[in-house]
């Protein structure tokens, strides 16, 4: 209702202001039709005419009554012939004509014409025809100069009519105009805080979004935690359980036995201990790579060695080194984590591969395993914190080992990718910055 309303101004106004140019255009027109006609009237100028007209009446009186010459007297008679053709001309005929005033005028033309002393004109009948014209001349003089003063004053009256509408419709625009502006400017407030309003809205949506999923991954962090926690503590308590429950004191072979299994379960412990640690760092930028030239075989034979598993995992290097632009830590803590999935989620008797390789000026390190590789549901969601698959919930893991590879990747100027491989399995595919050694 309240936009329909706000056309509805709208529309009243720009209305009004079309209807205040109209009448300004009208306006305009119309004075400038009025000053054309005070133009011709000033060229017409009636009073001036008839003044000339009457000053020859009289000058060919007075030759008429003197010794004049005959041809002082025609000299006369012709310039008071062509006063009286003037007033034929188109304005002043116009002038005469509206005031009524132009028939008894050319009467007295035609009986001067008939007078005309160079064709044998009586001239005692010339001069009294003369006489007569000049005084008629004198009292229509008096009439032109009424009508005069009442046409112009009938032109200056419209005109200040006009000036007025043209006034008014100025003042009705400019008003117009302001209040249309102030609307204009009414809406375009509106607007903008409706349009913070929505932002400030999507900035508190996106902020609610954000912490329910940091409130969700505690939650699932803190399952997790409790799990991975909770069994290899089982393991220990277990283990020291069956230390002391014997009888008899227990074998060296025994302790050992135990102990290892004790150790097993700490360094499970420390290594989700550390990946959870090193996860905060990377979300809080507080992990800085140092990137030089490497050779990428080197750190993966590395990488494998430390996980004491060279019996399943074979390095398939090439015919030239494979160099990378990377941090070398950050790098085998990217293999050590690949290499560790590789070997938990495949069968015991599967091999592992790992080549180092070229593509492009990319310099890459696939490991490829034989297990039983991932559903598409898996792969789309394999990056997610805390992710694992409905399948190997029963085995140990953060689910924070792919995230913290891939973040590691990326830090270096490159990325890690997951795809299925042929046969079965799964490839996990980093790509770092390369440099071709010659």
């Amino acid at each position: 209702m309240n936009r329909l309303g706000a056309h509805w101004r709208y529309a009243g106004l720009g209305a009004l202001i079309v209807v205040c140019l109209g009448l300004l255009v009208v306006a305009a027109a119309n004075i400038i039709r009025i000053e054309r006609q005070m133009q011709i009237s000033a060229t017409q100028n009636m009073t001036w005419i008839f003044g000339q007209t009457q000053i020859e009446a009289l000058s060919l009186s007075s030759a008429l009554s003197s010794d004049a010459s005959s041809s002082e007297v025609l000299l006369r008679y012709d310039l008071l012939v062509s006063r009286l053709n003037l007033l034929r001309d188109g304005p002043q005929w116009r002038f005469l004509s509206e005031a009524g005033l132009a028939d008894g005028l050319m009467g007295w033309r035609d009986g001067l014409l008939r007078l005309d002393p160079a064709y044998g004109g009586d001239p005692a009948a010339l001069k009294a025809h003369v006489t007569a014209l000049s005084t008629a001349l004198r009292q229509k003089a008096s009439q032109v100069m009424s009508r005069e003063w009442q046409v112009q004053s009938e032109r200056l009256d419209r005109l200040r009519k006009l000036h007025l509408l043209a006034l008014v419709a100025i003042m009705g625009a400019l008003i117009s105009g302001a209040a249309l502006a102030v609307l204009l400017v009414d809406r375009e407030r509106r607007l903008m805080r409706a349009r913070v309003d929505r932002l400030r809205a999507e900035r508190l949506q996106r902020d609610l979004n954000r912490e329910r999923a940091a409130s969700e991954g505690y939650r699932r962090f803190a399952d997790l935690i409790a799990h991975q926690v909770r069994t290899p503590l089982a393991v220990i308590d277990s283990a020291m359980h069956r230390l002391t429950r014997s009888g008899k004191p227990p074998t060296p072979e025994v302790i050992r036995a135990k102990a290892d299994v004790s150790r097993q379960a700490v360094a499970r412990l420390i290594r989700l201990t550390d990946t959870a640690l090193l996860m905060a760092r990377v979300d809080r930028g507080a992990v800085a790579p140092e990137l030089a030239c490497h050779d990428l075989d080197r750190i993966a034979a590395t990488a494998i060695e430390d996980l004491q598993a060279g019996r399943r995992v074979t390095l398939r290097s090439g015919n030239r080194p494979v160099t990378a632009i990377c941090d070398p830590v950050l790098t085998s803590e990217i293999l050590a984590n690949l290499l560790g999935n590789a070997l938990l989620y495949s069968p015991p008797d599967s091999e592992i591969d790992v080549r180092p390789l070229f593509s492009g000026d990319m310099a890459m390190c696939d490991v490829c395993d034989q297990g039983s590789g991932m559903t598409p549901e898996e792969l789309a969601c394999a990056f997610d914190n805390f992710a694992r698959g409905a399948r190997h919930r029963d085995l140990p893991g953060s689910g924070l080992g792919l995230p913290l590879a891939r973040h590691l990747a990326r830090l270096q100027g490159g990325d890690l990718t997951l795809k299925p491989r042929e046969g079965g399995g799964l490839i996990a595919r980093l790509s770092l910055p390369g440099k071709v050694v010659t």
